[in-house]
């Protein structure tokens, strides 16, 4: 985090996502397994003439492959970034590369944790709509320091809320491998007909 001055005076702070290169090394290494695994099944599986079966693993391998490489390369392609000041909140999360902007006076309430910050913003001055603005500062340097940046800078209470203890966490884990599954299932039982 480093503070900055802008044109006209106000003091901000800016939070980039640092890139680790054990990461892309790990992803790298993983994409590089999977490819493997889809070169060495792809000889018995073409001769086995079950066709369905060969695109279904091969296309998981290969799927599996490219994802582990773009999970590796979007802290170079597209970092996040954070930027709060006297004016307002400038984010580009870590999978929508588009930078958003948010001024003060469209803030409704904010919501700090630790590792999340929620933004509940108009999306235009005279909206009566609301919209979520979704932080999470886990992808960010200094990640401590940016709840306490948020409730520095904003000129509205921020209400503070509690990170999800390892209980939470656990549950979502296993309620996101159930979808996975549930969906893998779905997919599978509509090939297979």
């Amino acid at each position: 985090m480093f503070r900055a001055q802008d044109q006209e005076g106000d003091p901000q702070d800016n939070f980039v996502e640092a890139r680790d290169p054990s990461e892309l090394v790990m992803c790298t290494i993983l994409a590089a397994a999977y490819a493997g695994l889809a070169k060495y099944c792809w000889e018995p599986l073409r001769a086995s003439g079950n066709y369905g079966l060969l695109f279904n693993i091969e296309g998981f391998f290969i799927t599996t492959s490219l994802l582990a490489l773009l999970v590796g390369l979007r802290p170079y392609l597209s970092p996040c970034s954070l930027q709060i000041s006297g004016r307002g909140i400038k984010y580009r999360g870590p999978y929508w590369p588009q930078r958003k902007t948010i001024n003060w006076d469209l803030v409704l309430r904010i919501y700090v944790s630790p590792e999340l910050i929620i933004v509940l913003h108009h999306p235009k001055p005279a909206s009566k709509i609301v919209w979520p603005m979704f932080i999470q500062s886990v992808y960010l340097s200094d990640k401590d320091k940016v709840a306490d940046a948020v409730i520095r800078h904003s000129p509205l209470p921020s209400i503070r809320i509690a990170g999800p203890n390892w209980k939470t966490r656990l549950i979502l884990i296993i309620l996101f491998v159930l979808v996975v599954i549930w969906i893998l299932e779905m997919l599978l039982g509509g090939i297979g007909h």
